[in-house]
Formats: C-alpha cells, structure tokens, sequence
C-alpha cells in the first residue's frame, strides 16, 4: 500500500505531470525540449505501473500468509508470557462488548483486519443494526432491520406479572430449542452481520464508513487521516476516542500516463436470516492463547465474551456449506436489487449450490463457484488463490475503483488477432457475527414514551434515577429500557469498561409514575432470567487471519491431538500410555479416502475422482443421514455428489442425476 510520503509524491508527479504533457510550444528552440519532456512521460509511467506491481506483491505476501479475517485488537494487557496479552480476543472476541441502552447500538471496538489481502485498521466501530437498502440500489442505501414483534400470548396476560410470566416462557422454549408449545422462531430471529469492504473512487473528499451513535472518524480528509494515522503509528500514541482508522489508498490504473487512485473503505452491516439458525449449529473454537491465561475450562470460555464460534450443520464436511448458503442471501453494493452475472475470459460462472446450469447472481456474496463452457461438464472454483474466507461480489455502482483486463487470440491462419475486453467493479466481505434479536426490542408493559431521535431534549439532571426529578422522561435511542425490571434478577454479566448499560433505571411513565426498567437493546448476554439462566445472544463466528497459514494449521491439528489424547492416540508415532481406551480414533477412520469407479463414457474418457469424508460427516451418514459434497477434479470437471451409506458408501445422486453423466457406477470405494 501507499505510505503518505509516496501517495503525496506521486500526487505531485501527476499533477506536474499533467500540466507537462499538455505543452505543445519550447521556449528555446536549440533544445529538445519536447523530447526531453516524452522520456520524462514515459519513466514517470513506468515508476507508476512498478508501484502498481509493488502494491500487487505487498498484497501477495499477506494473502499467503493467511486468510481474509481479524490479524488483532488493541493490547491493554501484558505479563511474562505472550498469551497474556490481547490476539484477535482476550476480554472480547473482536473487543466486542454492551452498549443495550442504546436502540440499534452494536458494542465493537477498533480492529486489525485483512481482507482480500487489504490490511487495514478500523477505527471503534459500535456499529447500528442497519442491513442494505430493500427498495433502493442507491450506492451505500441502508435501512433499519425490522424488531421482532412481541407473541400474543404474552400481551393478553392482563397483570405485569403474569406477562413476565408467560415472555420468561418462551425465552425458556427458544433456549431448550423446543417449538413444540411455543414457536419462538417466529420471534427470535438471526441477523448475520458482516464487514464489508471496497476499493472506492473519491479520494478527494473524505467519506465515513458509516455511521455510528458512538463514534465517527476524527479527520477532515483522507490526507488529514493518513497524517493522523502516520503521527501515531511513529509515535506509538492512541487516539483517546479510538476515532482514527489506518485505511490505504492505492493506485488501480494508469491512464495515458496519468494514474487514478483508489480509497479503501469498509462498513459493517447485518442482513436478516431467512431462516431460523439452530443454537447446536455454533460449534466454540478452541482459541487457546485467550482460554489458558484466564484458567477457564472450554464451558466458561463459550460462556464468556471471549468465546468465538464456528458456525457449520449436520452436514458440515461438505464444500458447499451452511456459511455459504447464508452468505449468498447477502447482496453486494447494488443493494438487493442486485441481478448480475459474470463471464470474464468468455467463461459464464454458475451456480455451485445448484446441481443444474444455473447461472450465477454474482451481485450476492459467494466464494464457489461452477465454471465451463455451455454444455460441457464444469469445475469447481472458490474465489482467490487461497482464501477460505473470501466472499466476492460483483458491483455496478460508479464509485466503487474499476479493474479492466484484455485477452487477445490469434487466429492461426489469418494472423489476424482479436481482442476482447471486461471492466468490472467488486466489493468483498467476511462475516462478523449472528445476534438473535428477541421480543424484549419491542415489548413495552409499561407503554412508556418513545421519543424519536432529535425529539427529546435530554436533561441533564435526568440521570435514570428513582426519583420524579431524575428519572429518565421517557425512551429514546440512547435511552432504550422499557424491559421490566421483574423479568431479570441480578445485574448486567460480565461487564466490562466500555459497556454503558445499567442494571435498573428510573422511567416516568405517560401518567408521571416512576418505573424500574432495564435496557431493551443488543447485550452479549442477557442478565439471568429466572428458571432460565443466562443466554447468550451474539455469537462471534469472524474468521481469524493466521489460521489461513500452514503453521497456524499444524499447530491446530497438533493442538487437537494434544488435548486429546485418547481420541487421537493413533496418530501418535509413539502412542501415549494412556489408561482406558475406548475413545481411541484409528488414524484409518479420522479422514476416510474414497474414490468412484472408472468412468465407462467416452468421451470424456477412462477416469476416477477422489473424495474425502472427515470422521463427522462419516458418523452422520452411517447413522443414516446424506451428504452433499464435490468431487476432486478429474479431466477438467468435478461432480457433486449426494452420498448415503448402505454398507458401503453410495453415490444416491450425481449433479442432480440419479447416474453421472460420464457413467461412474454408484458404489464409491476406499483407497488404501
């Protein structure tokens, strides 16, 4: 990336070099000035395009040296050992924390972040629960994502205690994941959010990611921003406010000469889930450094702010997976209006989830992909090199920084060479995290006063006290409790410096009553309920940068087989004396290798595929459940394949067919 000294040097070149170019007359006609003023175009191109390719390799070596996801959070902590001190979690996965008092207010502090090998530095983001525009493709449109309503059930009770009651119920269904009685789906929803991320145009004028209640970037222009960012970074200060955000602009093209630069920008937004996500699908992730130096046994750490998820089903070998199919409800910059397709190098992308030819909406987040020519059996992609975390979407919004490319065929008889070219704009994006909101958003017992937002003069001596002078005089966006104190005992959990919620407030009523009321709005854990417990509502599933390194893999799988022994004895070189091993693994049954029959059509010709089933999704089909997982690729082609196991592993479906269309027979077998 462009540091400032070079942004502002090469901002310098090309506008003296824009002024040059333009000069058709020479003052001193014994000397080539013209001349001299050609060479100086061209070398001041050629610096520009080797700046280019400097940028292209800086970008290179991070995208292997991990994935898209969170490097690290700002440290506050430190001792003997380096796993006392902050990684991407510590107190909190991506110093996440409450701020419930607020109406939309998401608690999340500042970041280090890599996507699509950009590394960048947000500023403390508090995020809103806001998703895309539903009715307009308006460059950065977004709107309030819709509160649950509250069940019936609960508003017809006619005492306060009796709707405590009866709402503590259905808090009770959704966390025994039991619909039976009470069908808290209709009432709880998923909304995943995620951080979105863009090379934009304007690099003139400064834009703020977006907006937050608590927070904005302190800069009056992304030169001002850079020196800010520049200062501290030699200096090793803080912004005291956390405002400032380490954004890099680049050079995208170079234009007779002339180069255009582009701004990288991010916001976070949340999208709605079309369907309910059950609870046993978030899987807590083992994050050691974070669990060791709190003493906390796997429990407490997935009941503490530190714990981060994986977010995966039944079916979670399959390449294909739950996170995919979430994700491609997400549209890119074009809103949800987004309708594009994708045919760069004269290769239509099709859909992956689909086993027909489905052509690709690539204006939705995806990383999958099936790509081939019309009619002919395709292939399998994922977007980037190698990037598990890599979600792309196509945009046609103008101010998102373009990228062209040209190929050129010759024809072998004529010598004539045809060329073709493709422009198109991208954003990309990873998910962040899944909060359930839940009826308490919109229930209301006391029916106090919302006042909207610019409404309400907040008086200062209002305070939430229990008193008629210094109790709160009615809801608001910052003053967001209406939850009767009754519902909860006992205060906030685990609460931490920048959480800014109360445990009881003060609140006249319309009549000028005072009631005790607690924050209605998004909590990391909700107080416990009585008979319940204490829930958990958000669920950080945001990947992390280093596992996408071959060191942080062979320290994870080295790490599981450390932490247990027993189930893993049989990868030991020299096994352990371990005592009682019934839970012991084979090293045979942990990854199972499969290989289908030699394919009989021709064409394509003789051929087998490769497929591999992990010891779960082994489990889930010889108790009498499917897969759905590609093939390796074989003959420029891979198949995807429904498994089921009758004694023996069986193809039940190929590429939608009962058969595959080259003729592999349906008994898949194991290789020694």
């Amino acid at each position: 990336m462009i540091r400032y000294a070079s942004f502002a040097l090469l901002v310098l070149i090309g506008y003296a070099y824009g002024n040059v170019r333009h000069t058709t007359t020479t003052p001193f006609p014994h000397v080539d000035l013209q001349g001299r003023i050609d060479n100086f175009h061209v070398r001041m191109e050629q610096i520009m395009r080797q700046m280019m390719m400097q940028q292209l390799y800086v970008e290179e070596r991070i995208r292997s040296d991990g994935q898209s996801g969170v490097k690290q959070i700002r440290q506050y902590h430190d001792g003997t050992r380096p796993y006392y001190s902050e990684t991407h979690t510590y107190k909190g996965v991506c110093s996440i924390h409450n701020h419930a008092n607020y109406d939309r207010t998401v608690g999340m502090g500042e970041v280090n972040m890599v996507i699509n090998g950009v590394d960048f530095r947000t500023r403390h983001n508090d995020y809103k629960l806001r998703m895309p525009s539903t009715n307009s493709s308006m460059f950065q449109a977004m709107t309030d994502i819709p509160f649950p309503g509250v069940p019936p059930e609960v508003t017809a009770k006619k005492t306060l205690v009796e709707q405590v009651a009866e709402m503590r119920e259905w808090f009770r269904a959704w966390n025994d994941q039991d619909h039976s009685t009470r069908d808290y789906r209709k009432y709880f929803k998923p909304v995943l959010c995620y951080m979105e991320a863009a090379w934009t145009m304007d690099t003139e004028h400064f834009s703020e990611p977006f907006s937050s209640d608590r927070h904005a970037i302190d800069a009056t222009s992304w030169l001002d921003l850079q020196e800010k960012v520049r200062f501290t970074s030699y200096s090793g200060s803080k912004n005291v406010n956390e405002n400032f955000a380490y954004l890099p602009t680049a050079i995208m093209e170079v234009v007779n000469g002339t180069p255009e630069f582009a701004q990288w920008n991010y916001r976070i937004l949340c999208h709605p889930l079309k369907k309910n996500i059950p609870l046993k699908y978030f899987h807590v992730v083992d994050d050691l450094s974070s669990r060791l130096p709190h003493g906390e046994t796997m429990r407490e750490f997935s009941e503490s702010r530190s714990g981060r998820f994986s977010l995966y089903d039944e079916d979670g070998g399959k390449t294909y997976s739950l996170m995919d199919d979430l994700m491609s409800e997400i549209p890119g910059k074009d809103n949800y209006q987004a309708n594009l397709t994708e045919d760069v190098f004269g290769e239509l992308l099709y859909d992956a989830s689909k086993t027909d030819d489905t052509p690709l909406n690539t204006g939705y987040y995806h990383r999958w992909y099936k790509v081939g020519k019309s009619g002919s059996p395709k292939e399998v992609a994922h977007r980037g090199f190698s990037d598990r975390n890599l979600w792309v979407a196509q945009t046609t919004q103008p101010r998102v920084a373009p990228m062209s490319v040209d190929q050129c065929t010759l024809d072998p008889v004529s010598q004539n060479k045809t060329c073709q070219s493709w422009t198109r704009r991208y954003t990309y994006a990873v998910p962040l995290e899944v909060i359930y909101l839940s009826p308490l958003y919109s229930w209301n017992p006391h029916d106090l006063e919302f006042w909207p937002r610019g409404s309400q003069a907040f008086e200062i001596q209002r305070v939430g006290g229990k008193t008629n002078d210094t109790a709160y005089n009615g809801t608001g966006f910052k003053t967001f409790y209406h939850t009767p104190v009754e519902f909860f005992t006992g205060k906030e959990v685990a609460r931490d410096p920048a959480d800014t919620t109360k445990s009881g407030v003060g609140m006249l009523d319309k009549h000028g009553k005072v009631q005790l009321v607690g924050a209605s709005g998004t909590r990391i854990f909700l107080p416990n309920i009585p008979g319940v417990g204490t829930l958990r509502m958000r669920y950080p599933i945001v990947p992390v940068h280093g596992e996408g390194s071959g060191v942080w893999k062979e320290l994870d799988a080295l790490k599981d087989m450390v932490m247990d022994m027993e189930k893993y004895k049989g990868l030991f070189e020299n096994p352990p004396n371990l005592s009682g091993s019934s839970n012991v693994t084979d090293s045979a049954e942990m990854t199972l290798h499969l290989r289908t029959g030699v394919a009989t059509k021709n064409p394509p010709g003789p051929h087998v595929h490769d497929v591999f089933l992990s010891h779960d999704v082994q489990d889930t089909l010889k108790s009498g459940g499917h897969t759905r997982i590609f093939t390796g690729e074989a003959l420029g082609h891979t198949h995807q394949l429904l498994i089921g196991y009758r004694n023996t592993y069986t193809i039940m479906q190929c590429d939608g067919s009962q058969v595959c269309w080259d003729g592999h027979p349906s008994t898949l077998y194991p290789v020694d």
